[in-house]
């Protein structure tokens, strides 16, 4: 088996991943969503597998970068859990001293960094895998594969270029993605869309990219997911420029990597998936995960891309719920145009999306 939960996390990503065995399936949990996420669909999740197996295991816990709508809800799960009861074997998490050659470099501010020390405190293994350095792509060479009981991961994002861009700016980041008590969400700036260009996908698909240039987003671990011969993307918030990128090193050299399931990078931003994207990942399901709350993700100009270029492919976008940001793409008149098929999370429940 391999299956992924989108969660229901508002704005934000948690993906509840199982594998192997259906009797006792091994567990992944990529990012937590904002600060809610965790009392109302986190934390019961939790309960229900310490309930029926005695203990809840994660092979791997990944905090993709430091965006509220992926950390916000990591910090109640780290203080709060109980370590007789939820182990997690290995944790992935970039701080503010990753950023740095230098192992024990200054400490940041806040919610990055407050996980950083709930994350030592804890004494948890810290992207072991990498000597306890940063979780990124190396700078020269064949990419990385590691395994977590039958997972292989293949880390595509971030580089060292991206980590360090994130370096300079790293406090105003955390401000500017609300990491800071009191501080403004920031908005995201808009890319001309189907509020101005109405409901023709044609057109919509034909807007120019404009790659996302944030430093948060940049710094997104990234990677290939295949276990049983079956593979998916994870693609966080990442730029495409880089998982291209990753794409052109060994193993990959350059081709098309065909995958059973695609996690839209950063919900379905227009900035965030460009036509190389789907040619270089040719998906069968499409994943998106988020209400529209904050930024009305998805954007239409990225789904029209995905649906023209992908036109007759019989592909299918998943949303983890229904909402007025992704509705009109269930409309029959525009699935039997374009030859795709769409499926919604019930209201509060998230989606499973079953990988085969």
């Amino acid at each position: 088996m391999f299956t992924i939960d989108m969660l229901d996390a508002a704005h934000g990503d948690c993906l509840w991943i199982e594998y192997g065995d259906p009797a006792r399936p091994k567990r992944i949990l990529i990012d937590t969503g904002p600060a809610a996420t965790y009392e109302k669909h986190l934390l019961p999740r939790i309960q229900a597998v310490v309930d029926a197996e005695g203990e809840c295991v994660f092979e791997l816990f990944v905090v993709t970068h430091v965006d509220d709508d992926h950390i916000g809800a990591s910090l109640r799960f780290l203080d709060e859990l109980e370590p007789s009861v939820v182990r997690i074997k290995e944790i992935w998490f970039n701080g503010y001293f990753h950023l740095s050659d230098e192992i024990d470099g200054l400490m940041g501010p806040d919610q990055g960094e407050q996980l950083s020390e709930l994350i030592r405190r804890g004494g948890w293994p810290w992207n072991r895998k990498f000597g306890h350095r940063a979780v990124m792509v190396p700078r020269q060479g064949k990419l990385r594969t590691f395994r977590f009981a039958g997972m292989a991961l293949t880390v595509l994002s971030p580089t060292w270029e991206k980590m360090q861009a994130l370096k300079k700016e790293w406090e105003k980041v955390i401000v500017e993605e609300g990491l800071v008590p009191g501080k403004a969400y920031a908005r995201e700036e808009t890319v001309l869309g189907g509020g101005f260009l109405g409901d023709d996908v044609e057109l919509l698909a034909q807007v120019p990219f404009k790659e996302d240039k944030t430093p948060a987003n940049g710094s997104s671990i990234a990677f290939l997911a295949e276990y049983d011969g079956k593979r998916v993307l994870f693609g966080a918030d990442a730029h495409p420029s880089v998982l291209l990128e990753s794409l052109e090193r060994e193993p990959f050299k350059g081709e098309p990597q065909p995958v059973e399931a695609f996690k839209l990078p950063h919900h379905g931003s227009a900035k965030n998936l460009s036509v190389p994207m789907l040619e270089a990942f040719p998906a069968q399901r499409y994943l998106v995960s988020t209400t529209g709350a904050r930024f009305g993700h998805p954007d239409p100009e990225a789904l029209a891309r995905l649906v023209v270029h992908r036109a007759g492919d019989d592909v299918v976008i998943c949303f983890n719920c229904e909402s007025d940001h992704n509705r009109d793409w269930a409309g029959a008149d525009r699935r039997r145009q374009f030859g795709y098929r769409t499926e919604y999370g019930a209201p509060g429940e998230g989606l499973r999306v079953v990988i085969d």
